[in-house]
């Protein structure tokens, strides 16, 4: 039997927000037994909390975003791909600002920081969101202004697994494939190191429209126009980070059994799967969806 776990101590990281390019400080603290992960703003009046689950979720454009009642917290994907990774159950997650600072661009940053503090192991079992029949959702996504189909399906298994291909007619990055069997090791070694990826038009349109504000290139997979203008952690980097997302995406439901099949998705169409995965475990709990 799988136990819950939280962190041992809490773990202090500041750093610049990714969009916004200001500097901010977060505080990840233990929590008991079955509290899941709980985001705070410490900068607000009542340091008002959310649990993050699909029903906090107010935008999906370009990073996952949670709010409620005017406030929100944005670009939680690769804190939450941290714990679904190494296995966090119980967490409170407290900011001084609405966006998480951006660390190395990829998640292994925030486990190396959290690690050093250290896990430990809870009481209660672990509650898995166990996949009890084929689930999936269709969408649109548009790179560099084209729309290309994209699709999202979860299979029953007895583990969480993601198998991932990234396409694109762009001559630099091509089509890319990945396949990923979860466990706190594979995490570390395969996917927690992976960037995410800029295209060097994006970057520049994002920043003119007062987005893409922090960070460098160390943090950014940049494509130019004819190659990466920065070195590669891996040679597939662009589609190990798209499985990062989905991983922090999809733990909106919490820890995960189920095997992932994903054909260019974003953060809007892990969401859609994430709330039928929600629905089909606690159709009541979900009704608004």
């Amino acid at each position: 039997m799988e136990y819950q776990q939280t962190v041992a101590a809490t773990t202090i990281i500041s750093g610049q927000a990714l969009h916004s390019g200001k500097m901010v400080t977060m505080q990840i603290s233990p929590q008991p037994e079955n509290t899941g992960v709980v985001f705070q703003r410490l900068d607000l009046p009542g340091r008002p909390s959310i649990k993050a689950d699909v029903r906090a979720v107010v935008n999906t454009e370009r990073n996952t975003t949670i709010g409620k009642d005017g406030w929100k917290i944005s670009t939680i994907e690769h804190l939450m791909a941290t714990f679904h990774g190494l296995g966090i159950d119980n967490v409170l997650v407290g900011i001084d600002g609405e966006e998480l600072p951006v660390g190395d661009g990829s998640a292994r940053f925030f486990a190396e920081e959290i690690l050093k503090t250290g896990l430990i192991t809870q009481n209660a079992p672990r509650q898995y969101t166990v996949v009890k029949e084929p689930l999936w959702v269709e969408g649109v996504v548009y790179k560099q202004d084209i729309p290309a189909k994209a699709t999202l399906l979860i299979l029953p298994s007895d583990r969480f697994e993601v198998s991932f291909t990234f396409t694109s007619d762009h001559k630099v990055t091509g089509t890319q494939y990945y396949h990923f069997e979860a466990s706190p090791d594979n995490f570390m070694k395969e996917i927690a190191p992976a960037r995410t990826v800029g295209f060097l038009q994006e970057i520049e349109y994002l920043r003119s429209q007062g987005l893409a504000l922090g960070g460098d290139l160390d943090c950014v997979v940049v494509v130019g126009d004819d190659g990466y203008q920065n070195e590669l952690r891996f040679p597939e980097e662009i589609v190990r980070h798209k499985i990062l997302d989905i991983m922090g995406d999809l733990y909106l439901v919490g820890p995960l059994r189920g095997h992932v099949i994903a054909i260019r998705s974003g953060h809007k169409l892990d969401w859609e799967l994430a709330k039928k995965i929600a629905m089909q475990q606690a159709p009541k709990d979900i009704s608004r969806f």
